[in-house]
């Protein structure tokens, strides 16, 4: 269900949301949501990506630019029991790579930061890799 209303912005930028839609969209202390701002449109678009007690990690991996490599990532993740909430892929064009970033749950997980590196460097295809702690 789609609803409308209008909320006037607090200081520094807060919103107040309903009580009564916050609850039902999960915006509850300590949940993760990813906030897409279009500055040039002057629009925003919000989205719960999880709820309290997660190990939000950001991961972000230069790769070739070839079919398939999008697939080993995710399957190394997987492996690795984490979880990808999000992920985004973008061509860079004239050098023949992709930049694929993602945001994972490594609550399930036990691997640490730098041998979640060290696993995703293994693929022959990643030319670097950068893991950032979002919590």
């Amino acid at each position: 269900m789609r609803e409308y209303f209008i909320v006037k912005v607090k200081e520094n930028g807060k919103l107040e949301i309903p009580l009564e839609f916050a609850y039902e969209i999960g915006l509850v202390e300590g949940a993760y949501f990813l906030v897409e701002v279009d500055t040039d449109l002057k629009e925003m678009h919000v989205e719960r990506v999880a709820l309290p007690g997660k190990k939000l990690v950001e991961v972000e991996v230069i790769v070739e630019d070839k079919p398939g490599v999008l697939a080993k990532v995710s399957g190394t993740l997987g492996r690795l029991g984490i979880n990808i909430l999000f992920n985004e892929a973008e061509e860079l064009e004239s050098l023949g790579l992709s930049a694929i970033v993602a945001i994972v749950d490594m609550s399930e997980s036990n691997i640490s930061f730098d041998d979640l590196k060290k696993e995703l460097e293994k693929i022959k295809e990643v030319k670097e890799v950068k893991v950032l702690d979002m919590t």
